[in-house]
């Protein structure tokens, strides 16, 4: 053990109060020996020691330094210099932060300076007490603030500055979330501490940094007087005096912290608040805004700040709701501005406060330009979507006067809007643009600029043509020349004016154009006008296009995208563009131009052969330029040669559309030529327009009609026409990605149908316009189309019943559809009103406005005509919203059910005058009387709130309900009238309720109140007379008399018998009681309730009673009750659907009538007898088609319960074997004779036995037996009829069914068990043995078990122990519970039986049926002490791994 050790042993034990005396006895003169053994080891044990002491707590060491003072004569540390390192390492050791007295009281024990001898060490050794002092006071100051800290901590600190830092950071932040509050005289102590630390320890510190941190502290400590207070202690201005740094005037602090890191701080201060405000009225907002104005010269940083927070408040007033953070992280601020101009549409008026707002949100940055005209384009682009041009206006002109280029794009819109009138200014807009817009925009600029130009000529000349062929065209009556003549201006065509196509699969292949080239060859005259016409087509230099063509062919040879020159790339939708410029020119375009050059100079003299030169162009120009192709087609001179360049092409939607309106301006141009002097509008026509009034012009008459080469033209338009059509539809079905097969589209006729008709349920309106055209084709009907497109809209579309008749309409589908109203009809019966609810009176008012306006009203049998149902729906619509109308006019309905939820006071009436257009379900129309019989009852139950405030509950409440209800009984025809009373007095709801008192009370009122109708009797049309007397057969008198017989029903509700049901405890007593009251005391319910008592079992007495207490004369007796009652089990063993009192068991029934009757005649009542019963059931019982067991069921419930007599006996008999043989041996005649005596009896059995040989012959045999009385003779065995009916059965069994009959015979054994009949252990041993000669070990056991006969037990026993292997033929968890109940376990401990007993005993359902303990004592008494621990151990769960064969010895001799 080493010394320290011995040390720490020795000291530890000490209690405090004896330290120092054990340290004085113990501590010292051991470090004396360990002295003496090593010089200079005791200084260093007493110092290990103590150190290690001081790491916990001071206290010991205190008391070692405390008797070691100076003073003292003896010390425990007599050298002063080991004392001083000691206390000061004991000190910066010890780790808490609470020791601080403790380290000033250590302090108070060492030697002051100059005291002793004066050595260096000594000298250094003060220092250090010194630099203690100044590190103990930090502490101090520390502790003072609530900052605790070890004295560790702080000298281990005083040298970084980072760590400096942060505990300067931590104190004043410490003291800002005080609470309460600190005082500014806190705060400033707090300064002064924090100085003295820093001057003290923290040197690596400046006095700045302290005065920093302060004050950067009172910024954030969210005080506003804490925030004015490092006001005071910051240069708040550039031009402030910076005072010296510890000089102080007038008692106040001065300025320490210098301007720039002033402004930081604040700046830090404000931001911090401005982001963690959540919007302008947030308190930190107010704190970030007074940081901020400390800084009184306002530099660019704080005046950012403060915009920011202004720009808050201009937010909020254009309704703009965003987190102040927000604002500051939006990196794009003129976002900001977009939010204002979205939240308040018309702030675009405010020009001057959105200009402020993104100058406060420094828009753009310090760019004044750049933010004014970005802020100046939202507000013309707001204007404008006002139309607010006069707005639009000044802000563009402040846009153009700053010369902002990037306004170019508003600038357009508003010169390009129609609706401002102010052309000059358009125009001088439209310059500026021009001017300033990226060169893809100037074409499309260009044009709108001609445009413009041409609307100012049209001011000034005031002159328009209309043009021919009566359609609305309007066409610019500027020719080239005339252009040339005004202005100077070039020529200018709108967008609408150039050559477009799509590749789209409808007709619109091709847009307008101003003109085209042979209109331009015709209309011009001068020598140029070759180079005029190119130069026209192509706006960029000539010999920029031509040879590049064939380059370009490669990426658009298929023609699927429309090829055009760069200059209109933006006026096509997704065109195919020369992607490299070409700077050659072609030599077919060379050729052709110095041919017309020399044909033009000949005055065409020589003429130039183009044909071959224009197809080659056209070929080649077609797949990038198919507007250049157009017009060297147009150009050629023979019209039909233009098919050598469309053949040569790729067969393409676009390829085959440009031939086909390729013929339709050739064969227009020859049926009205055009004139030379001007455009003709021709060319500015639609071309799917054009094409379709070409072919229908030309196929309106035989090809005879029009001349040879006309016809030529038109071959081949409806051949170009032909193939589009077929193309299209091909790319059709396959670019729907409907699933739709093409080939089996083209080759089934059927699908063809039904894929065309699918295609028609949808939305999309070019799918519907491919269905119509795709049935146009194939010669499906419009009606079909029509028609499924109709039941998709109402089914599947979703749409509101609105949209859904505007699309309708818009589609014109009713035209067609109403041709065929047969059809029609059906179709909207069987598939549209279906799916329409009943509750959407909209849509089932639609439905049958469609059917009346397509002539349907007369079609289907309905006893409601359409006209009806629009009349009703429109009335129910207004006074019953709510209304399910379908239930309502439903046939198989009862319409009343329907019309019950949404009756109310307020709309009964108007709602009574429409029901008598309501048919009932037998067809009759429903009358208003009928109607307040529903909603009286509904008044009186369930309220109504303008005529009962509150649903009744209390008794005056339901008669005052019953009072109103009153008011309306003139209203009621009399049957009607009767309902509502019963409905109030004779309901479950009555009954549960109210009182007895309540109910006769509204009985007598309704009896005063029919008297008064019967007395003074309403005056009534003719009209409600007729209907009454058809409708009705009852009278009031007729009324009277119901109402005098209920009441007096209520009054037996008071009779002791009833009123003894009902408080009854049995709850089968109060539901009769219930019955009764219900009943009101009519015939056929008392009747009822009384043969449902008889079911149940009660005794005829209680029937009795029953019916002497109701009001009569009901001529009922309890035996026509009983009577029925058997009728109805009757009707229940018969098959039928009679109801027994919900028990399902018909003889269980019976039984309990029968003994019902037997108590009955055992009291002398007679009032049923064993006779009547016999009589009732004796038809039944001889009834051969039905079952044989109920039958001898019944018969044997009659011999139980009644003491016949030898006659009666004998009757029994017979009925019982006649029921039976006839069932299963109809040839054999059974009379009284042969079943009067036992022997009889044997001989038919013998005789029957020996013609059995089916299983079901077998069976009957036993019900035969078993209804015979008990054979008394004594037989041998083998004569035993049933030792006899089980041998025939086995020795006749084929071996399929030996299993089942092995099962049948031990079925047959069991039902004998506990009777009379039951077999003695010879016969049993007997057929277990012909059981075993049939290799049936499993039933011959179970046989044997199941008796109490201990032979037949051990006989069991031996045949168990002579099974060699144990499976499922010898073996199942019932003959395991037979071994187990007959104690045979230890038997059986030998055999292979005993591992599936165990398992059986402790994993089978009936665990707790045997008892796992008393088996093993049984075991253990036997000698097998190792099955009888093994058995235990298994039985209380020991894992599988712990029941080893000495376990198992050890748990028997423990637990048995």
């Amino acid at each position: 053990m080493k010394d320290i050790e011995k040390l720490r042993l020795l000291m530890n034990s000490c209690p405090e109060d004896k330290y120092v005396t054990s340290a004085y006895q113990w501590m010292v003169p051991f470090l004396h020996r360990c002295e003496k053994q090593s010089p200079g080891v005791a200084n260093e044990l007493l110092k290990e020691y103590l150190v290690a002491l001081a790491k916990g707590d001071l206290k010991f060491p205190l008391k070692i330094f405390q008797y070691s003072k100076p003073d003292l004569q003896q010390k425990i540390i007599p050298d002063q210099d080991q004392l001083m390192a000691i206390a000061l390492e004991c000190i910066y050791n010890c780790e808490r932060n609470d020791q601080l007295s403790l380290c000033y009281d250590i302090l108070e024990c060492l030697p002051q300076r100059g005291y002793g001898h004066k050595t260096e060490v000594t000298t250094a050794l003060h220092d250090m007490v010194d630099q203690l002092e100044h590190i103990l006071s930090v502490s101090e100051i520390l502790e003072k603030h609530g900052l605790e800290k070890p004295v560790s901590f702080v000298k281990n600190t005083q040298s970084s500055s980072e760590e400096a830092r942060k505990l300067m950071v931590r104190l004043t932040r410490h003291t800002g979330r005080k609470q309460p509050p600190v005082s500014e005289s806190h705060w400033r102590m707090l300064l002064q501490d924090m100085l003295t630390m820093q001057q003290n320890v923290y040197t690596c510190l400046e006095s700045d940094d302290c005065y920093e941190i302060f004050t950067e502290s009172l910024l954030c400590s969210s005080r506003l007087e804490n925030i004015h207070l490092a006001g005071q202690l910051m240069h708040c201005s550039a031009c402030s005096i910076n005072p010296p740094a510890g000089g102080a005037h007038k008692g106040k602090t001065q300025y320490r912290v210098s301007y720039e890191k002033s402004i930081d701080l604040v700046l830090a201060a404000s931001r911090e608040y401005f982001n963690s405000s959540t919007n302008l009225t947030d308190s930190c907002m107010d704190l970030a805004r007074c940081c901020l104005q400390l800084i009184t010269d306002r530099p660019a940083a704080i005046q950012e700040e403060l915009d920011l927070i202004q720009a808050l408040g201009c937010l909020e007033e254009f309704g703009v709701k965003i987190l102040p953070l927000q604002v500051r992280l939006c990196s794009d601020r003129i976002g900001l501005i977009k939010e204002c101009i979205c939240q308040s549409p018309t702030c675009y008026r405010q020009s001057a406060k959105l200009l402020g707002l993104a100058e406060l949100l420094r828009v753009a940055g310090e760019d004044p330009e750049e933010r004014r005209g970005q802020v100046l384009i939202l507000l013309v682009e707001q204007a404008l979507r006002f139309h607010d041009y006069k707005a639009a206006s000044a802000h563009c002109r402040e846009l153009v006067a700053t010369g902002y280029s990037k306004s170019w794009d508003v600038c357009s819109q508003l010169g390009q809007s129609e609706g401002y009138q102010d052309l000059a200014t358009r125009q001088e807009l439209m310059a500026f643009a021009l001017t300033h817009c990226p060169p893809s925009s100037i074409e499309l600029l260009l044009a709108a600029s001609s445009t413009l130009q041409t609307q100012i000529l049209y001011q000034r000349v005031n002159f328009q043509i209309h043009p021919e062929g009566g359609e609305s065209i309007s066409v610019s009556p500027l020719t080239s020349k005339a252009l040339q003549e005004g202005e100077g201006s070039i020529p200018g065509s709108s967008s609408a004016d150039l050559f477009h196509w799509t590749t789209a699969t409808t007709m619109k292949v091709l847009s307008n154009t101003t003109t085209t080239t042979k209109a331009v060859l015709q209309a011009v005259s001068d020598g140029q006008w070759w180079k005029k016409s190119l130069t026209y087509l192509r706006p960029l230099q000539g010999q920029e296009l031509g040879g590049g063509y064939r380059t370009g062919t490669r990426a658009n040879e298929g023609l699927e995208k429309q090829g055009c020159h760069p200059f209109y790339e933006s006026l096509l939708s997704d065109p195919f563009v020369i992607e490299s410029e070409v700077t050659c020119e072609s030599f077919a375009e060379v050729l052709l131009r110095t041919g017309k050059l020399a044909e033009t100079k000949t005055e065409g003299e020589e003429v130039f052969p183009t044909t071959e030169v224009l197809l080659q162009l056209a070929s080649d120009a077609l797949p990038n330029d198919m507007t250049l192709a157009l017009a060297y087609l147009l150009a050629l001179p023979q019209v039909l040669d233009a098919n050598k360049c469309f053949e040569k092409q790729s067969p393409s939607a676009l390829s085959l559309q440009l031939a086909a309106y390729y013929y339709s301006l050739q064969i227009y141009a020859r049926l009205a030529p055009c004139f030379r002097d001007k455009c003709h509008p021709l060319y500015r026509a639609d071309p799917k327009e054009l094409i379709k009034m070409v072919t229908r012009h030309v196929t309106r008459f035989g090809w005879e009609a029009w001349p040879e080469d006309l016809v030529a033209l038109t071959k081949q338009l409806q051949h170009y026409n032909e193939r589009l059509l077929d193309f299209t539809q091909a790319q059709v079905l396959q670019g729907l990605q409907k699933g739709v097969d093409v080939q089996r589209f083209t080759a089934d006729n059927q699908y063809k149908r039904e894929t065309i008709l699918g295609l028609a349920e949808t939305l999309e309106e070019n799918v519907y316009s491919i269905a119509l055209s795709l049935a146009q084709r194939y010669s499906v009907s419009h009606w079909e189309v029509f028609m499924t497109h109709l039941e998709f809209l109402f089914t599947d579309s979703g749409l509101s019943t609105v949209e859904i008749e505007n699309r309708a309409q818009s589609l014109h589908l009713f035209e067609t559809l109403k041709t065929d109203p047969k059809a029609f009809h059906k179709h909207m019966v069987k598939y549209i009103y279906p799916t329409i609810g009943g509750f959407d009176h909209e849509r089932l008012l639609y439905y049958f406005t469609l059917l009346e306006s397509c002539g349907c009203a007369d079609l289907g049998n309905y006893t409601i005509k359409p006209e009806t149902h629009i009349r009703l729906l429109k009335k129910f619509k207004v006074v019953a919203s709510g209304l399910n109308y379908k239930q309502l006019t439903d046939e198989n309905r009862n319409p009343l059910e329907a019309l019950e939820p949404v009756l109310s006071s307020q709309n009964v009436l108007s709602i009574s005058k429409l029901v008598p257009k309501i048919p009932d379900k037998e067809g009759r129309m429903l009358s208003a009387s009928s109607l307040y019989t529903v909603w009286l009852q509904k008044l009186f139950w369930d309220g109504d709130p303008h005529l009962l405030k509150q649903v009744p509950a209390s008794p005056p409440e339901w008669l005052g309900a019953y009072d109103v209800c009153l008011k309306y009984f003139d209203r009621l025809r009399p049957g009607d009238l009767i309902a509502v009373v019963d409905a109030v007095t004779f309901s479950p709801k009555a009954v549960t309720k109210l009182s007895v008192e309540a109910r006769k009370e509204m009985t007598v009122k309704a009896i005063k109140t029919v008297q008064h109708f019967i007395e003074k009797p309403r005056k009534r049309s003719s009209e409600e007379d007729i209907q009454e007397a058809s409708d009705s057969k009852m009278t009031y008198v007729d009324a009277l008399n119901h109402l005098e017989k209920s009441l007096a029903h209520l009054e037996t509700l008071n009779h002791s018998f009833i009123l003894s049901l009902k408080n009854s405890e049995q709850e089968t007593l109060q539901k009769y009681s219930y019955l009764y009251d219900l009943s009101r005391s009519e015939k056929e319910k008392v009747h009822d309730q009384a043969v449902a008592m008889c079911l149940d079992g009660q005794p005829l007495s209680l029937i009795r009673q029953l019916l002497e207490v109701a009001v009569g004369p009901l001529d009922i007796s309890p035996k026509a009750v009983v009577q029925s009652a058997v009728g109805n089990i009757i009707s229940a063993l018969s098959g039928g659907s009679a109801d027994l009192g919900g028990l399902t068991d018909p003889l269980r029934v019976l039984e309990g009538v029968v003994a019902a009757v037997h108590a009955s005649v055992d009291e002398g009542e007679e009032l049923v007898s064993s006779e009547d019963l016999l009589e009732w059931l004796r038809p039944f019982c001889a009834d051969d088609s039905w079952p044989v067991r109920p039958r001898i069921q019944v018969l044997q419930i009659l011999g139980q319960s009644f003491h016949l007599t030898e006659e009666d006996g004998k009757l029994l008999v017979f009925f019982r074997t006649e029921a039976i043989v006839k069932a299963t041996w109809p040839h054999r005649q059974v009379d009284v004779a042969d079943t009067e005596d036992e022997e009889k009896r044997y001989s038919l059995f013998t005789e029957l036995l020996e013609t059995s040989h089916r299983e079901a012959e077998f069976q009957h045999l036993a019900l035969l037996l078993q209804a015979w009385p008990p054979m008394r003779r004594e037989y041998s065995i083998t004569e035993n009829p049933w030792v006899r009916l089980a041998t025939v059965m086995l020795t006749r069994c084929t071996t399929e069914n030996k299993d089942a009959l092995g099962k049948e015979v031990l079925k047959l054994c069991r039902s004998l068990y506990h009777t009379e009949q039951m077999l003695p252990a010879e016969c049993v041993k007997e057929l277990c043995s012909l059981l075993l000669h049939q290799a049936l070990l499993l039933p011959s056991l179970k046989l044997l078990l199941e008796s109490q006969d201990a032979g037949l037990h051990a006989l069991a026993l031996e045949h168990v122990t002579a099974v060699a292997q144990v499976n499922d033929s010898n073996c199942d968890p019932e003959l395991l519970s037979l071994l187990l109940d007959a104690k045979l376990l230890v038997k059986c401990v030998s055999t292979p039986f005993y591992p599936r007993l165990v398992q059986h005993l402790l994993a089978g359902p009936q665990q707790g049926r045997w008892d796992a303990e008393e088996l093993a004592r049984h075991l253990r008494g036997a000698g097998h002490e190792a099955e009888a621990g093994s058995l235990l151990l298994a039985a209380r769960g020991t894992h599988r791994a712990l029941r080893t064969f000495s376990t198992a010895l050890g748990a028997g001799q423990h637990w048995v």
